[in-house]
């Protein structure tokens, strides 16, 4: 490795450097044949593992082909593009790029170690590698590199890839590889701000209008007998297009009391089309429709089948449940975290996620319950259609034409079938996936016939785990009568203190518009020494923002898109060197969000006001 390389790679990316550092003698440079082109360039031939002698670069002139390479691209990159090389070789695409685009920044990432350590030892990186350069990625021998995915999650530019021509050949595994990856990662991005943009203003209004029903209803986690549940069999039943199939099953494990059952969303209507009742109907989707999937069991008379909710569901749904409640604090509420304080741990909140049988696969894991059964969680198409019959509502399509069908997501049955699923159902089962790694303590078997496999979840007939499984009655008593243990005392002074906070936010918030205007003076007449000084002051107040318990506990989970928005731009004004530039993008960037900020403030200030009983809180006291 060239000296200057070292150095550059010890100042930029020391991690690089320590890696071939420590593997510099292990790097087998045998498959690399370094040869000059017909124009006195260098060039690298590489030996495939089958045999095949490839080209990294043009055997004639790779100069020209790096020219073409990059003017092949130039219609898709505009002044704010950030470009992702994949494939550096000799670099000399990307030396091009710079030379036609100063003023992009762009990022690197190199699949084979030897070629990237063959490049240090030919070439200077500071050819390729200047300010401008945000990040420099290697695959290492013992695996992928997997940081160059926090590029496409966290970036709010226009990122483009750029893929070495030759490494389609040389490296497709890894190729197709990383499209999965880069792929996912975006899809996945795209869901959860699509989820954040729809839902973050109703977490916050459901978990102020529900803190009355908190106080007054008993914690799954916290008021309920464990010995109910703790190694006693529960079922998830879940409304799968399978569930049908195995609804005489379900109702023979409760006539005979073989375990708990637990109705997770809208299979409570499927349940009752087939006069099934389980042992709970449990719920946490925030939507202002969410109501209407108990519409039926509240019409039925049954009203002494208890509701399991997540404290930030839709408020609708509580204020119309006619039977009794309890409740689990969820992470997206922050209401009730800030109320009840030191009271709710971070192992007391149940973690939000894409579907209530996720979260209940969590809470039922935390209360002791074992072994956790799936019933009716298809997670995919399964004869044309989602869900199972009988739910007995509108505003799930459940019948979908075969185009639809045909582009879902290939994945594999129970029983090793392809079938096809959707983004949401998918992503569904690697939360399970997930959230089962965490309890490998517990046994978890999905009983439903067709449905996707869920790895860390085997299958089994309902049949069959009736006759291996389920083999003795439990004893069931009304666990929900119960009240709560929080300590209500603390809450007037809570109250009195958020107050103070929303102060301290609104005078925060007209000092970061006072020094907005300052900038906006300075960046006239061009000072740069003020600017600089107006940064320190920019920090404190930035900083002072963040601390404010208004802001951070209500506000942003309010705004968290536009939240998520500036983290990823300050990002950007960190880097800067430029202090005109920074103030500029500091002022276009703020002046948005303040007005945003102060919004919600005034928005939330008048809902807890409305919502947050002070008679009632103050009542607590004695």
């Amino acid at each position: 490795m060239l000296i200057d390389n070292i150095v550059l790679l010890r100042a930029r990316f020391p991690e690089i450097r320590n890696y071939f550092l420590e593997h510099e003698n292990k790097i087998e440079l045998n498959r690399l044949t370094i040869l000059e082109s017909k124009t006195g360039a260098k060039t690298i031939r590489y030996q495939t593992t089958e045999g095949n002698p490839l080209m990294i670069h043009s055997l004639y002139d790779p100069i020209r082909e790096a020219e073409r390479i990059i003017t092949a691209h130039s219609e898709s990159i505009m002044e704010d593009t950030h470009v992702f090389f994949y494939g550096v070789g000799l670099g000399y695409h990307i030396e091009k790029f710079k030379e036609m685009y100063p003023s992009n920044t762009y990022s690197i990432y190199e699949p084979c170690p030897e070629v990237f350590f063959e490049l240090t030892q030919q070439r200077k990186l500071n050819q390729l590698i200047t300010k401008k350069t945000l990040q420099l990625y290697i695959d290492t021998y013992e695996k992928e590199a997997m940081s160059y995915l926090k590029e496409f999650v966290s970036s709010n530019q226009n990122i483009y890839i750029i893929t070495l021509p030759s490494y389609e050949n040389l490296f497709k595994e890894k190729m197709i590889q990383f499209r999965s990856n880069v792929k996912k990662v975006i899809t996945n991005r795209r869901s959860r701000l699509h989820t954040n943009e729809k839902f973050q203003k109703r977490w916050t209004i459901n978990s102020v209008h529900n803190f009355k029903s908190v106080l007054t209803t008993p914690n799954m986690m916290k008021d309920i007998k464990l010995e109910q549940f703790k190694r006693k069999p529960a079922v998830i039943i879940s409304a799968g297009p399978s569930l049908v199939e195995d609804m005489e099953f379900i109702r023979y494990i409760k006539k005979n009391e073989l375990a708990n059952i637990f109705s997770v969303g809208s299979a409570i209507n499927s349940l009752l089309e087939y006069d099934v009742i389980p042992d709970a109907v449990c719920t946490y989707a925030p939507s202002d429709n969410n109501y209407k999937v108990f519409e039926r069991l509240n019409d039925s008379g049954l009203h002494d089948i208890p509701l399991i909710y997540g404290s930030s569901v839709g408020f609708e749904t509580l204020e119309r449940f006619t039977g009794p409640k309890v409740h689990f604090i969820t992470t997206v509420d922050n209401v009730s975290q800030y109320f009840l304080g030191s009271q709710i741990n971070a192992n007391d909140c149940i973690n939000d996620a894409t579907s209530i049988a996720v979260l209940m696969v969590q809470l039922l894991s935390e209360i002791g319950c074992d072994p956790i059964i799936f019933a009716g969680q298809n997670l995919a198409y399964k004869d044309d259609e989602l869900y199972a019959k009988g739910i007995g509502y509108t505003h799930l399509k459940n019948g979908f034409n075969k185009e639809i069908i045909k582009k879902g997501v290939p994945i594999k049955d129970v029983y090793g079938n392809e079938i096809k699923s959707n983004i949401t159902f998918n992503n569904m089962r690697e939360s399970i996936e997930q959230i089962v790694t965490h309890y490998k303590g517990n046994t978890f078997i999905n009983t439903t016939k067709g449905g996707a496999e869920i790895k860390g979840v085997p299958f089994c007939p309902i049949e069959q785990v009736i006759e291996e499984v389920l083999t003795h009655s439990i004893i069931k008593e009304k666990w929900w009568e119960t009240a709560n243990s929080y300590d209500q005392s603390v809450l007037s002074d809570k109250l009195n203190s958020l107050e103070n906070y929303m102060h301290q936010f609104y005078n925060i918030i007209e000092n970061i518009n006072k020094l907005i205007r300052k900038l906006n003076k300075n960046i006239a007449l061009k000072n740069r020494i003020n600017l600089e000084k107006a940064f320190g002051e920019f920090d404190y107040l930035y900083s002072n923002l963040n601390e404010n318990m208004y802001y951070r506990k209500f506000v942003v989970p309010y705004v968290r898109v536009h939240v998520d928005f500036l983290i990823n731009e300050m990002n950007h004004i960190v880097m800067e060197a430029d202090p005109i530039k920074k103030a500029n993008h500091i002022v276009e960037l703020f002046t948005r969000f303040i007005q945003n900020c102060r919004s919600a403030g005034v928005e939330l200030e008048q809902l807890i006001n409305e919502q947050i009983d002070r008679q009632l809180i103050s009542s607590k006291i004695n």
